[in-house]
């Protein structure tokens, strides 16, 4: 396991997971134990080799269990964390100065800056930003798709 950084956007927290040979739900706490001690705001837990529900609900329930201010996001294979920095309102004020809206639904924003290929994911009511790095304009609609079917609805206290 291991924490690397391959842009100043996002650090990756990248895993296998097999079950047989490790204890998983040791292995998700480890990663993201290994996400809070990083300087990045914004992490991901990719090549997932089992369910990826399973290794979802896991991440879930340990950020529920110990009240951490992260939340997890599951797009397609891969795992996005992101936590409020002390500067959201400034990093907001950019991204909506810098980008083009593409989405405003219920409680979240998704905004397209084109010349960084990046989706910002914003969710506005609890100051969540997800980075989301895309290749070219079908892959950026697919994601802009999969987001907007997405239910997104206040966590209940």
């Amino acid at each position: 396991m291991s924490a690397e950084g391959n842009s100043s956007l996002k650090k990756k927290i990248e895993g296998e997971f097999p079950e047989q040979t490790m204890d998983v739900s040791n292995l998700v706490r480890t990663l993201v134990k290994s996400f809070l001690r990083s300087d990045s705001n914004y992490g991901a837990i990719t090549d997932i080799k089992t369910d990826m529900n399973y290794i979802y609900d896991l991440v879930v329930r340990f950020i529920q269990v110990e009240n951490m201010d992260i939340y997890a996001l599951k797009l397609e294979d891969r795992i996005l964390l992101s936590r409020t920095g002390p500067n959201f309102d400034e990093l907001y004020s950019v991204i909506k100065a810098r980008s083009t809206l593409q989405i405003k639904k219920d409680m979240i924003e998704i905004w397209d800056d084109a010349t960084n290929k990046i989706l910002h994911l914003i969710i506005v009511p609890v100051k969540k930003h997800f980075p989301i790095e895309y290749a070219n304009t079908r892959e950026k609609a697919r994601i802009i798709e999969k987001i907007s079917l997405m239910t997104w609805t206040p966590a209940s206290p």
